[in-house]
């Protein structure tokens, strides 16, 4: 009985051993496995993080490069603006400066016959010797005779004298119209020098913004050729714009605090804006975020003096889409852009009051949600719309 026993015993040893060592092996398997896993792991963790990372590095870099396109674009056009006008100053002032040489050479063909005829009536008085005016009222017959020669006597001196006047007065008429082209000559070589100045910093930025669309990629090239359309776009608004106030004459622009601006949506106001200003270069007005098919309201009494859906030959939608500009005749304009297709309720020439409903918001052109974007323009030109704003 001791020896089955003791063979039981040897049994169960042996079972437990074999367990023990069959468990030990798994053990070490799945802890292999185990480390393995975490090790796989923690190797793909590093190559998605250094996988974000290069993506977040690209979109920084698109990010980047189309902003200093965008910056360049905005430069590119300040610079052929101001090379416009400079174009049109020198135009102006050569125009000026025909006139004044013309009407010098008018003024000095006049005081050559004047002086000519002076130099001839002096001539005159010296071949006639010693007679003088006395001598000839002396001569008189009688006293008809006397008087009529006193009368043509009195006549001649007066011609004299205002021929004389004449003389010193178209002589300093011509000094002084030579000095004022003087200067206009002047203007129009410091007009030159400028715009030439301008014309170099336009080609060095035409440059610089050629080198940085040539590393572009194909996705950026073609976001870049939006921003190209939106930039020539936005130009051409600005000299229209700029025209149209030329013709208001020279109205001081009246300031932001004293504008009496409504909000462009009921109830909003500047805390509301959800992208700001960020000057010439950049974002040149404001938006708001809002639902599609919100109000639209004019910001104060004027002209509707643009209003317009800018599309494409094919039919879509670029730079500002549904669009309106109106000219308040205080010297400033607003503009209000992206709104619904079809949604613009006012035409061109017409007249609106304040608070009066002229569109609708939605998300036309160069746009990626629905909002309004609101500029405020001076002559033409963006100025930071936040302050005329409640």
């Amino acid at each position: 009985m001791n020896n089955t026993f003791q063979k039981r015993a040897y049994i169960c040893i042996a079972i437990i051993t074999l367990f023990v060592l069959l468990f030990a092996s798994v053990s070490n398997v799945y802890a292999t496995s185990k480390n393995e896993l975490q090790n796989q792991q923690s190797e793909l963790d590093q190559k998605i993080n250094q996988t974000q990372t290069e993506i977040a590095g690209v979109k920084d870099k698109m990010s980047t490069e189309l902003t200093q396109i965008n910056r360049l674009n905005s430069q590119i056009s300040e610079y052929q603006t101001e090379l416009d006008s400079l174009q049109g100053q020198i135009s102006s002032l050569t125009t000026e400066i025909e006139a004044k040489e013309n009407e010098i050479k008018q003024k000095e063909e006049e005081y050559s016959a004047r002086k000519e005829t002076l130099e001839k009536r002096l001539v005159a008085l010296y071949e006639s010797g010693t007679t003088s005016y006395l001598d000839m009222l002396l001569s008189s017959e009688s006293l008809s005779d006397f008087i009529s020669k006193y009368y043509l006597i009195s006549e001649l001196a007066n011609c004299d004298n205002d021929l004389l006047e004449s003389i010193d007065k178209s002589k300093a008429e011509i000094t002084v119209q030579k000095t004022a082209l003087t200067n206009k000559k002047n203007e129009v070589q410091q007009a030159q020098e400028t715009a030439e100045r301008k014309r170099n910093t336009l080609n060095l930025t035409v440059s610089e913004k050629k080198v940085i669309v040539n590393n572009l990629s194909a996705e950026e090239k073609g976001l870049q050729e939006q921003l190209e359309e939106f930039e020539a776009d936005r130009r051409e608004i600005q000299v229209q714009l700029a025209r149209i106030a030329s013709k208001n004459g020279n109205v001081t622009p009246v300031a932001p605090s004293a504008a009496g601006y409504g909000s462009p949506l009921s109830g909003k106001t500047k805390a509301n804006i959800t992208t700001g200003y960020y000057g010439y270069t950049g974002h040149g007005g404001v938006d708001f975020a809002c639902s599609a098919g919100t109000p639209v309201l004019a910001v104060k009494a004027g002209e509707v003096v643009t209003s317009k859906a800018m599309k494409r030959s094919n039919g879509t939608y670029k730079s500002y889409g549904e669009y309106i500009v109106i000219d308040h005749h205080d010297g400033t304009m607003t503009l209000y852009a992206h709104m619904l297709p079809n949604s613009r309720t006012v035409q061109e020439g017409a007249t609106v009051s304040q608070g009066q409903q002229i569109g609708q918001v939605g998300t036309t052109g160069n746009s990626t949600g629905n909002h309004l974007h609101f500029e405020v323009r001076i002559k033409g030109a963006r100025v930071n719309p936040t302050q005329y704003l409640p």
